[in-house]
């Protein structure tokens, strides 16, 4: 191979891992990679309304990082449901508990974007969304 052929090959080389390189520095779904600062105060995010109800997510943001975040359930009419009626008896998952749960992971990853939760899946997908809501309002 010749010296120049072998410079534009280095040339190709370097500039496809740069690419590459500035291609992983953030998520393509818009969920924060560390860098994400957000507006100081308090937003309300909604997920999708559905026959059986829908998630509302009071995200608190100060000095541009998540602080705290309530998950609520609430009915088709608009009522909080009654978490003592949600704690894993019968039929019904244990929102009581994973509210609390999911909230704080996605405090500690500082995203919306966390595990589903496979007894509640409908509802975690809700959280998830009302929580990416409320953060696209903190941008």
């Amino acid at each position: 191979m010749r010296p120049f052929s072998k410079k534009l090959l280095a040339i190709l080389v370097i500039l496809t891992l740069l690419v590459t390189l500035t291609a992983c520095g953030s998520k393509e779904d818009g969920t924060p990679d560390g860098d994400v600062t957000y507006k100081d105060g308090t937003y309300i995010g909604e997920g999708e309304r559905r026959e059986f109800g829908y998630e509302i997510a009071e995200v608190t943001i100060e000095g541009g990082k998540i602080t705290d975040i309530v998950l609520r359930r609430m009915t088709p009419e608009g009522e909080e449901v009654d978490y003592e009626e949600w704690t894993g008896e019968g039929d019904r998952p244990n929102l009581k508990q994973f509210r609390e749960d999911m909230a704080k992971e996605m405090i500690e990853k500082q995203t919306y974007d966390v595990d589903a939760i496979a007894t509640a899946t409908e509802t975690s997908e809700g959280w998830k969304e009302a929580v990416k809501n409320a953060l696209e309002q903190a941008k």
